[in-house]
């Protein structure tokens, strides 16, 4: 049995992909450990890992652009470092996984001089595409910027590149037909899909019958407005005043479970969301607010899994449900990606690769 570390950046995107690697890990017998403040603390031990306490500096919604959001990331890394280091030097990780916007567990693996990986809950990048060129405008290295990233290089002890090319292999929680170029990645790049695994602290949710389901993550008064006297039953997160008595809000939607019914999904297209969604065969309606979300969404139409939307709208909501129930193209395509995300192996190909890199 080994002990590993997974660090992830203490947000709904980056844990909750996260959690069917790890209750796999744990079923194979090794010991997880997961720093994350009090509000993952329920999902992570119910995966049966250890919960890590630990306090954090993010906002409760990050900002549009990536690089504001690099930002913060540091602050997060810089508070998290002081308190994680001495809980791991006396107990040591086998192996350290650590997502992108994770910087503190990349530094502990690497003063600990144990290996680690690198959980992708972004789109990656290499030689021939990156997501940082690909959604982040150029920018002039003017005195802020070359002050931020000597901060990074001090806090991480190399150039940013450099620090993230030290993890041996990347796990992907996404196929790699979503993912842009994706036959140029090598084999250091492990395209494993959702690792998706049953959340009983969102709850269950039985549908109202046989009418189709939308579900809504997004603007939930324009979205319930759009559902009134419409032919389907919408689920929605937020509050909503004067519902249709087809439309149901939730504070916290158990999202698999509404999934696994659903016909559309309205979302802002963060990369978590899509690929629920691809994995239960469901076609979307992207609406981004963050230039990463952009690119999923741009991604998602190229591919013909959904449409773009700039701004939600009644109309718009209602004509785009009608068009994503009623197009058999747009379904054919959908389900073809499923099969391709049920292929790639999900949580089980994760912990093979972290089981190879144990046994090297």
């Amino acid at each position: 049995m080994a002990h590993i570390a997974i660090f992830l950046m203490p947000e709904r995107g980056h844990v909750l992909p996260a959690l069917g690697m790890i209750a796999e890990l744990v079923r194979r017998g090794h010991r997880v450990s997961c720093p994350v403040p009090a509000a993952f603390a329920v999902p992570v031990t119910e995966c049966g890992a250890t919960a890590i306490p630990c306090g954090t500096t993010l906002p409760s919604e990050l900002p549009e652009s990536l690089y504001d959001a690099a930002q913060l990331a540091l602050v997060e890394a810089e508070s998290a470092l002081p308190q994680l280091e001495p809980v791991f030097r006396q107990d040591p990780p086998d192996i350290v996984l650590w997502d992108i916007a994770a910087w503190a567990g990349g530094v502990i693996a690497r003063r600990l001089g144990v290996p680690n990986l690198l959980v992708e809950s972004l789109l990656t990048s290499n030689s021939h595409w990156s997501l940082g060129a690909a959604v982040v405008p150029a920018r002039t290295f003017d005195t802020e910027a070359i002050r931020f990233f000597t901060k990074v290089q001090e806090f991480v002890g190399s150039s940013l590149p450099e620090f993230v090319s030290g993890a041996r292999r990347r796990i992907a929680l996404f196929p790699r037909e979503f993912q842009p170029e994706g036959d140029t990645f090598d084999e250091r790049f492990a395209f494993a899909g959702p690792c998706l695994t049953e959340r009983k602290f969102q709850g269950t949710w039985t549908p109202p019958g046989d009418t189709p389901v939308v579900l809504a993550t997004i603007d939930a008064q324009t979205c319930a407005d759009a559902a009134r006297g419409m032919p389907w039953h919408l689920v929605t997160k937020g509050k909503v005043a004067d519902p249709a008595p087809n439309v149901e809000a939730h504070d916290d939607v158990p999202q698999l479970a509404v999934m696994e019914h659903a016909s559309v999904f309205v979302t802002h297209g963060g990369l978590s969301g899509v690929m629920e969604a691809l994995h239960h065969g469901v076609p979307m309606i992207v609406v981004p607010r963050m230039t990463d979300q952009k690119l999923n969404g741009q991604r998602v139409e190229e591919l013909g899994l959904g449409v773009v939307l700039d701004t939600v709208t009644e109309e718009g909501v209602r004509s785009l449900v009608s068009q994503l129930v009623s197009d058999s193209a747009i379904s054919a395509r959908v389900k073809d990606m499923r099969r391709m995300i049920h292929q790639a192996g999900g949580s089980a190909f994760a912990a093979d690769v972290v089981e190879e890199e144990l046994a090297r």
